[in-house]
């Protein structure tokens, strides 16, 4: 009776790391353009959650703007993220990306649309130059 117990608490703490594990931190960085403007694009991402910045290459690494983001979880369309960006902690613009995140896919491409705070839409195009597995980032 008592290895009975013990397996069932050991496959209880197991399917726990697994899951803890699959909604750990991972960032990674993006390349690519917002229409014709060259970004780098770092985010964290868990399961359904991401927090980063971007910016504009011709602007340099000191003027990042915020990016929070979620996956849509409501299922309506898959592999699609929403992003909020925020300058001085006001929105300014948002995403939506198409983004597979998956292992045969290597997390690799991002497209989708950026629409900024005066209505202005842009292509969105990028490619995931870096993956860091569970950093310490929380």
């Amino acid at each position: 009776m008592k290895s009975l117990k013990t397996k069932i608490i050991m496959s209880l703490l197991l399917t726990m790391c697994s899951f803890t594990t699959s909604l750990a931190d991972s960032g990674y960085v993006f390349k690519g353009k917002i229409g014709k403007y060259p970004i780098v694009l770092t985010i964290w991402a868990t399961a359904a959650f991401a927090d980063g910045e971007y910016y504009y290459v011709s602007q340099g690494k000191n003027k990042p703007l915020k990016l929070q983001g979620n996956y849509d979880t409501e299922g309506y369309e898959d592999d699609v993220w929403y992003f909020t960006e925020t300058v001085n902690g006001k929105r300014n613009g948002a995403f939506k990306l198409k983004w597979r995140r998956s292992v045969d896919n290597g997390y690799k491409r991002m497209t989708g649309t950026y629409v900024n705070i005066k209505g202005n839409s842009y292509y969105v195009n990028l490619t995931c130059v870096k993956v860091i597995n569970n950093p310490d980032h929380i």
